[in-house]
Protein backbone atom coordinates (compact mmCIF):
# COMPACT_ATOMS: atom_id res chain seq x y z
CA UNK A 1 0.00 0.00 0.00
CA UNK A 2 2.92 2.18 1.03
CA UNK A 3 4.78 1.87 -2.12
CA UNK A 4 1.59 1.97 -4.74
CA UNK A 5 0.82 5.43 -2.50
CA UNK A 6 4.56 6.51 -3.31
CA UNK A 7 4.42 5.88 -6.67
CA UNK A 8 1.18 7.49 -7.14
CA UNK A 9 2.96 10.43 -5.32
CA UNK A 10 5.71 10.57 -7.92
CA UNK A 11 3.36 10.17 -10.97
CA UNK A 12 1.24 13.31 -9.61
CA UNK A 13 4.97 15.34 -8.96
CA UNK A 14 5.67 14.66 -12.42
CA UNK A 15 2.47 16.01 -13.66
CA UNK A 16 3.00 19.04 -12.36
CA UNK A 17 6.15 19.10 -13.18
CA UNK A 18 5.45 19.16 -16.86
CA UNK A 19 3.25 22.22 -16.52
CA UNK A 20 3.98 23.92 -19.85
CA UNK A 21 3.87 27.87 -20.66
CA UNK A 22 1.10 27.63 -22.58
CA UNK A 23 -1.40 25.40 -20.57
CA UNK A 24 -0.38 28.24 -17.39
CA UNK A 25 -0.91 31.24 -19.82
CA UNK A 26 -4.50 29.25 -20.64
CA UNK A 27 -5.35 28.94 -17.26
CA UNK A 28 -4.37 32.56 -15.81
CA UNK A 29 -5.96 33.99 -18.94
CA UNK A 30 -9.42 31.90 -18.09
CA UNK A 31 -9.41 33.82 -14.36
CA UNK A 32 -8.51 36.96 -15.99
CA UNK A 33 -11.11 36.86 -18.30
CA UNK A 34 -13.55 35.89 -15.39
CA UNK A 35 -12.55 38.33 -13.44
CA UNK A 36 -13.14 41.38 -15.74
CA UNK A 37 -17.01 39.88 -16.52
CA UNK A 38 -18.50 42.02 -13.45
CA UNK A 39 -15.61 44.34 -13.38
CA UNK A 40 -17.10 47.62 -14.40
CA UNK A 41 -19.58 47.30 -11.69
CA UNK A 42 -16.47 48.51 -9.50
CA UNK A 43 -17.88 52.34 -11.10
CA UNK A 44 -20.82 52.32 -9.60
CA UNK A 45 -19.01 52.35 -5.96
CA UNK A 46 -15.82 53.82 -6.43
CA UNK A 47 -17.25 56.91 -3.95
CA UNK A 48 -16.28 53.69 -1.20
CA UNK A 49 -13.51 54.00 -0.25
CA UNK A 50 -12.96 50.66 0.04
CA UNK A 51 -12.86 49.93 -3.90
CA UNK A 52 -9.42 49.11 -4.53
CA UNK A 53 -9.89 45.82 -2.25
CA UNK A 54 -13.05 45.03 -4.02
CA UNK A 55 -11.53 45.22 -7.56
CA UNK A 56 -8.18 43.20 -6.42
CA UNK A 57 -10.99 40.71 -4.60
CA UNK A 58 -13.02 40.67 -7.54
CA UNK A 59 -9.81 39.84 -10.14
CA UNK A 60 -7.81 37.56 -7.31
CA UNK A 61 -10.96 35.08 -6.58
CA UNK A 62 -11.05 33.79 -10.35
CA UNK A 63 -7.42 33.63 -10.60
CA UNK A 64 -7.15 31.76 -7.20
CA UNK A 65 -9.89 29.31 -8.83
CA UNK A 66 -8.30 28.75 -12.09
CA UNK A 67 -4.87 28.22 -10.24
CA UNK A 68 -6.20 25.63 -7.93
CA UNK A 69 -8.15 23.64 -10.98
CA UNK A 70 -4.75 23.52 -13.11
CA UNK A 71 -3.27 22.42 -10.31
CA UNK A 72 -5.86 19.30 -9.90
CA UNK A 73 -6.27 18.95 -13.66
CA UNK A 74 -2.84 18.21 -14.74
CA UNK A 75 -2.25 14.93 -13.49
CA UNK A 76 -5.64 14.18 -15.55
CA UNK A 77 -4.57 16.00 -18.57
CA UNK A 78 -1.25 13.77 -18.59
CA UNK A 79 -3.64 10.73 -18.84
CA UNK A 80 -3.77 8.35 -22.05
CA UNK A 81 -5.46 10.46 -25.29
CA UNK A 82 -7.78 7.61 -26.19
CA UNK A 83 -8.50 6.02 -22.77
CA UNK A 84 -12.21 6.21 -22.30
CA UNK A 85 -11.67 7.74 -18.90
CA UNK A 86 -10.10 10.62 -19.92
CA UNK A 87 -13.66 12.66 -19.97
CA UNK A 88 -14.39 11.14 -16.66
CA UNK A 89 -11.53 11.64 -15.06
CA UNK A 90 -11.12 15.67 -16.33
CA UNK A 91 -14.38 16.15 -15.09
CA UNK A 92 -13.60 14.42 -11.58
CA UNK A 93 -10.59 16.72 -11.64
CA UNK A 94 -12.40 20.08 -12.30
CA UNK A 95 -14.68 19.59 -9.49
CA UNK A 96 -11.84 18.32 -7.24
CA UNK A 97 -10.36 22.20 -7.69
CA UNK A 98 -13.80 23.65 -7.37
CA UNK A 99 -14.06 22.68 -4.21
CA UNK A 100 -10.49 23.01 -2.95
CA UNK A 101 -10.86 26.75 -4.69
CA UNK A 102 -13.82 26.78 -2.68
CA UNK A 103 -12.32 25.96 0.59
CA UNK A 104 -8.89 27.76 0.07
CA UNK A 105 -11.23 30.94 -0.60
CA UNK A 106 -13.22 30.62 2.26
CA UNK A 107 -10.13 30.71 4.54
CA UNK A 108 -8.14 33.48 2.83
CA UNK A 109 -10.06 36.23 2.05
CA UNK A 110 -11.68 36.80 6.02
CA UNK A 111 -7.75 36.97 6.80
CA UNK A 112 -7.52 39.94 4.20
CA UNK A 113 -10.65 41.48 4.93
CA UNK A 114 -11.29 42.26 1.37
CA UNK A 115 -15.26 42.98 0.32
CA UNK A 116 -16.23 42.09 -2.66
CA UNK A 117 -18.26 44.73 -5.11
CA UNK A 118 -21.56 42.98 -3.73
CA UNK A 119 -21.00 43.95 -0.20
CA UNK A 120 -20.01 47.85 -1.64
CA UNK A 121 -23.26 47.98 -3.05
CA UNK A 122 -25.52 46.88 -0.48
CA UNK A 123 -23.69 49.00 2.19
CA UNK A 124 -24.23 51.99 -0.60
CA UNK A 125 -28.25 50.82 -0.50
CA UNK A 126 -27.98 50.79 3.29
CA UNK A 127 -29.04 47.17 2.74
CA UNK A 128 -27.67 44.89 5.92
CA UNK A 129 -24.55 42.68 5.16
CA UNK A 130 -26.14 39.25 3.42
CA UNK A 131 -25.74 36.18 5.46
CA UNK A 132 -26.30 32.91 3.44
CA UNK A 133 -26.89 29.76 4.72
CA UNK A 134 -23.61 28.51 5.03
CA UNK A 135 -23.58 24.76 3.20
CA UNK A 136 -26.19 26.18 0.70
CA UNK A 137 -24.38 28.92 -0.04
CA UNK A 138 -20.85 26.47 -0.39
CA UNK A 139 -22.39 24.24 -2.68
CA UNK A 140 -24.05 26.60 -4.74
CA UNK A 141 -20.50 28.45 -5.77
CA UNK A 142 -18.93 24.92 -5.90
CA UNK A 143 -21.40 24.22 -8.72
CA UNK A 144 -21.05 27.95 -10.25
CA UNK A 145 -16.96 27.42 -10.28
CA UNK A 146 -17.30 23.72 -11.40
CA UNK A 147 -19.65 24.58 -14.76
CA UNK A 148 -17.54 27.92 -15.75
CA UNK A 149 -14.12 26.24 -14.97
CA UNK A 150 -15.74 22.96 -16.85
CA UNK A 151 -16.82 24.82 -20.02
CA UNK A 152 -12.97 26.87 -20.57
CA UNK A 153 -11.46 23.11 -19.59
CA UNK A 154 -13.25 21.41 -22.52
CA UNK A 155 -12.75 24.26 -24.88
CA UNK A 156 -8.86 23.74 -24.12
CA UNK A 157 -9.07 20.26 -24.82
CA UNK A 158 -10.89 20.99 -27.92
CA UNK A 159 -8.85 22.64 -29.15
CA UNK A 160 -5.20 20.53 -27.93
CA UNK A 161 -7.25 17.67 -29.97
CA UNK A 162 -7.93 19.76 -32.86
CA UNK A 163 -3.92 20.03 -32.73
CA UNK A 164 -3.16 16.83 -32.10
CA UNK A 165 -5.20 15.87 -35.16
CA UNK A 166 -4.07 18.38 -37.05
CA UNK A 167 0.08 17.77 -35.90
CA UNK A 168 -0.91 13.74 -36.73
CA UNK A 169 -2.09 14.40 -39.90
CA UNK A 170 0.63 16.71 -40.76
CA UNK A 171 3.05 13.94 -39.71
CA UNK A 172 1.39 11.53 -41.95
CA UNK A 173 1.46 13.44 -44.69
CA UNK A 174 4.90 14.17 -44.52
CA UNK A 175 5.21 10.46 -44.23
CA UNK A 176 3.31 9.66 -47.19
CA UNK A 177 5.43 12.18 -48.93
CA UNK A 178 8.45 10.74 -47.64
CA UNK A 179 7.11 7.34 -48.94
CA UNK A 180 6.36 8.64 -52.49
CA UNK A 181 9.47 10.16 -52.65
CA UNK A 182 11.37 6.87 -51.47
CA UNK A 183 9.41 4.78 -54.45
CA UNK A 184 10.28 7.13 -56.75
CA UNK A 185 13.97 7.50 -55.57
CA UNK A 186 14.22 3.44 -55.93
CA UNK A 187 12.65 3.59 -59.65
CA UNK A 188 14.68 5.94 -60.68
CA UNK A 189 18.12 4.46 -58.92
CA UNK A 190 16.84 0.92 -60.58
CA UNK A 191 16.42 2.88 -64.07
CA UNK A 192 19.93 4.87 -63.48
CA UNK A 193 21.62 1.19 -62.95
CA UNK A 194 20.07 -0.32 -65.69
CA UNK A 195 22.07 -0.65 -69.14
CA UNK A 196 19.49 -0.92 -71.94
CA UNK A 197 19.83 -4.38 -72.81
CA UNK A 198 20.37 -4.02 -76.74
CA UNK A 199 22.48 -0.89 -76.15
CA UNK A 200 24.80 -2.87 -74.34
CA UNK A 201 24.19 -6.11 -76.66
CA UNK A 202 25.04 -4.11 -79.43
CA UNK A 203 28.13 -2.84 -78.15
CA UNK A 204 29.74 -5.82 -76.64
CA UNK A 205 28.71 -7.29 -80.40
CA UNK A 206 30.76 -4.30 -81.92
CA UNK A 207 33.75 -5.11 -79.23
CA UNK A 208 33.70 -8.63 -80.42
CA UNK A 209 34.36 -8.51 -83.97
CA UNK A 210 36.76 -5.80 -83.01
CA UNK A 211 38.96 -8.14 -81.22
CA UNK A 212 38.48 -10.76 -84.65
CA UNK A 213 39.79 -7.98 -86.59
CA UNK A 214 42.26 -8.01 -84.49
CA UNK A 215 41.33 -3.87 -84.19
CA UNK A 216 43.62 -2.21 -82.27
CA UNK A 217 41.17 0.39 -80.57
CA UNK A 218 39.39 -2.81 -78.95
CA UNK A 219 40.92 -2.55 -75.64
CA UNK A 220 39.80 0.87 -75.76
CA UNK A 221 36.17 0.26 -76.54
CA UNK A 222 36.20 -2.38 -73.66
CA UNK A 223 37.77 0.18 -70.87
CA UNK A 224 34.97 2.52 -72.29
CA UNK A 225 32.04 0.02 -71.52
CA UNK A 226 33.98 -1.03 -68.26
CA UNK A 227 33.74 2.47 -67.33
CA UNK A 228 30.56 2.87 -68.03
CA UNK A 229 29.17 0.20 -65.60
CA UNK A 230 31.68 1.38 -62.95
CA UNK A 231 29.50 4.01 -62.78
CA UNK A 232 26.48 3.41 -63.34
CA UNK A 233 25.77 0.07 -62.02
CA UNK A 234 26.91 1.47 -58.18
CA UNK A 235 23.98 4.07 -58.23
CA UNK A 236 21.41 1.42 -58.07
CA UNK A 237 22.56 1.50 -53.97
CA UNK A 238 23.02 5.42 -54.05
CA UNK A 239 20.05 7.66 -52.66
CA UNK A 240 21.67 10.67 -52.77
CA UNK A 241 22.52 12.06 -56.79
CA UNK A 242 24.54 15.36 -57.34
CA UNK A 243 25.12 17.45 -60.50
CA UNK A 244 28.65 16.04 -60.83
CA UNK A 245 27.77 12.35 -60.55
CA UNK A 246 24.69 12.95 -63.50
CA UNK A 247 27.29 14.09 -65.19
CA UNK A 248 29.93 11.56 -64.77
CA UNK A 249 27.13 9.10 -65.81
CA UNK A 250 26.18 11.00 -68.68
CA UNK A 251 30.43 11.54 -69.84
CA UNK A 252 30.83 7.66 -69.89
CA UNK A 253 27.42 6.91 -71.46
CA UNK A 254 28.52 9.57 -74.39
CA UNK A 255 32.12 8.00 -74.40
CA UNK A 256 30.65 4.14 -75.03
CA UNK A 257 28.35 5.27 -78.10
CA UNK A 258 30.86 7.42 -79.35
CA UNK A 259 33.53 4.57 -79.31
CA UNK A 260 30.86 2.66 -81.40
CA UNK A 261 31.60 4.54 -84.35
CA UNK A 262 34.97 5.04 -83.95
CA UNK A 263 34.45 8.71 -82.78
CA UNK A 264 35.00 10.85 -79.60
CA UNK A 265 32.29 12.54 -78.18
CA UNK A 266 34.29 14.38 -75.31
CA UNK A 267 31.86 16.09 -72.90
CA UNK A 268 32.74 19.70 -71.35
CA UNK A 269 30.99 21.04 -68.17
CA UNK A 270 30.73 24.78 -66.96
CA UNK A 271 28.91 25.38 -63.63
CA UNK A 272 30.58 26.94 -60.52
CA UNK A 273 32.28 24.75 -58.29
CA UNK A 274 29.64 25.13 -55.31
CA UNK A 275 27.12 23.71 -57.57
CA UNK A 276 29.01 20.25 -57.81
CA UNK A 277 27.45 18.98 -55.18
CA UNK A 278 24.19 20.32 -55.82
CA UNK A 279 21.46 17.61 -55.61
CA UNK A 280 19.56 16.75 -58.52
CA UNK A 281 16.86 14.42 -59.47
CA UNK A 282 17.95 11.20 -60.56
CA UNK A 283 18.25 10.23 -64.94
CA UNK A 284 17.68 13.53 -65.91
CA UNK A 285 21.08 14.00 -68.36
CA UNK A 286 20.91 10.17 -69.69
CA UNK A 287 17.68 10.55 -70.84
CA UNK A 288 18.33 14.00 -72.82
CA UNK A 289 21.15 12.48 -74.35
CA UNK A 290 19.15 9.51 -75.65
CA UNK A 291 16.54 11.03 -76.93
CA UNK A 292 19.32 13.48 -79.15
CA UNK A 293 21.67 10.47 -80.29
CA UNK A 294 18.65 8.08 -81.24
CA UNK A 295 18.13 8.89 -84.20
CA UNK A 296 21.50 10.93 -85.38
CA UNK A 297 22.59 10.67 -88.79
CA UNK A 298 25.95 11.91 -87.92
CA UNK A 299 27.16 12.00 -84.15
CA UNK A 300 27.77 14.91 -82.87
CA UNK A 301 31.90 15.79 -82.31
CA UNK A 302 31.42 18.02 -78.56
CA UNK A 303 28.84 18.01 -76.21
CA UNK A 304 28.39 20.91 -73.73
CA UNK A 305 26.56 20.56 -69.92
CA UNK A 306 26.81 24.02 -68.21
CA UNK A 307 24.51 24.77 -64.86
CA UNK A 308 23.60 27.72 -62.97
CA UNK A 309 21.41 28.91 -60.13
CA UNK A 310 18.43 30.16 -61.30
CA UNK A 311 15.85 32.84 -59.81
CA UNK A 312 14.63 31.41 -56.66
CA UNK A 313 17.62 29.14 -55.89
CA UNK A 314 16.00 26.57 -58.48
CA UNK A 315 18.90 25.12 -61.13
CA UNK A 316 18.45 25.59 -65.02
CA UNK A 317 20.86 23.00 -66.94
CA UNK A 318 21.77 23.40 -70.75
CA UNK A 319 22.84 20.12 -72.67
CA UNK A 320 24.17 21.08 -76.14
CA UNK A 321 25.64 19.14 -78.91
CA UNK A 322 27.46 21.02 -82.28
CA UNK A 323 25.05 18.97 -84.07
CA UNK A 324 21.27 20.46 -85.72
CA UNK A 325 18.06 18.45 -85.54
CA UNK A 326 18.69 16.60 -82.54
CA UNK A 327 15.70 17.42 -80.90
CA UNK A 328 13.75 13.90 -81.38
CA UNK A 329 10.05 13.09 -82.30
CA UNK A 330 8.04 15.58 -80.46
CA UNK A 331 6.08 12.84 -78.69
CA UNK A 332 9.19 11.48 -77.45
CA UNK A 333 10.17 14.83 -75.82
CA UNK A 334 6.45 15.33 -74.58
CA UNK A 335 6.71 12.14 -72.96
CA UNK A 336 10.14 13.04 -71.38
CA UNK A 337 8.51 16.38 -70.12
CA UNK A 338 5.52 14.63 -68.69
CA UNK A 339 8.30 12.69 -66.34
CA UNK A 340 9.80 15.80 -65.44
CA UNK A 341 6.95 16.86 -64.05
CA UNK A 342 6.00 13.91 -61.87
CA UNK A 343 9.09 14.86 -59.97
CA UNK A 344 8.72 15.74 -56.53
CA UNK A 345 9.18 19.35 -55.03
CA UNK A 346 8.06 21.57 -52.58
CA UNK A 347 4.22 22.67 -52.28
CA UNK A 348 4.01 25.64 -54.68
CA UNK A 349 6.46 25.56 -56.38
CA UNK A 350 6.13 25.92 -60.15
CA UNK A 351 6.50 22.48 -62.41
CA UNK A 352 10.29 21.45 -64.34
CA UNK A 353 10.57 22.81 -67.58
CA UNK A 354 12.07 21.57 -70.85
CA UNK A 355 12.94 22.92 -74.02
CA UNK A 356 14.72 22.13 -76.91
CA UNK A 357 16.19 24.35 -79.38
CA UNK A 358 17.90 23.25 -82.56
CA UNK A 359 19.11 24.71 -85.45
CA UNK A 360 21.58 23.88 -88.78
CA UNK A 361 24.70 24.13 -86.32
CA UNK A 362 23.27 23.03 -82.62
CA UNK A 363 20.62 21.30 -80.33
CA UNK A 364 19.99 22.82 -77.28
CA UNK A 365 17.95 21.32 -74.18
CA UNK A 366 16.91 23.73 -71.27
CA UNK A 367 15.99 22.11 -68.25
CA UNK A 368 14.84 24.67 -65.16
CA UNK A 369 14.52 22.88 -62.05
CA UNK A 370 12.65 24.19 -59.17
CA UNK A 371 13.81 25.00 -55.81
Amino acid sequence: MTEALRERAVQLWHAWRSLRREELSWFLLMGVFYGLVDASSIFYVMDNARWPSALANQMLTPLLVALVILFTWLPASRSALESPWRVARLGIAVLIGAVLAKLLYDQLMPMLGWPSIADLARERKGEMPHQPIRWLNFIGECLSICVTASLSVAWYEMAMRRRRTRTRLEALLREQSAMQRDAVAARLAALQAQVEPQFLFDTLVDIERAYERADAAAPEQMERLIRHLRVALPRLRERGVTLESEAALLDSYLAVVAGRQRGALPLSTEWSAWLAPRPVPPMLLLPLAQLMLRDAARLPTQARLSAQEASGGGLRLRLSFDRGGLCGEETALRALGERLERLDRAPGAPPPRLQCRSNADDTEFTLELPA
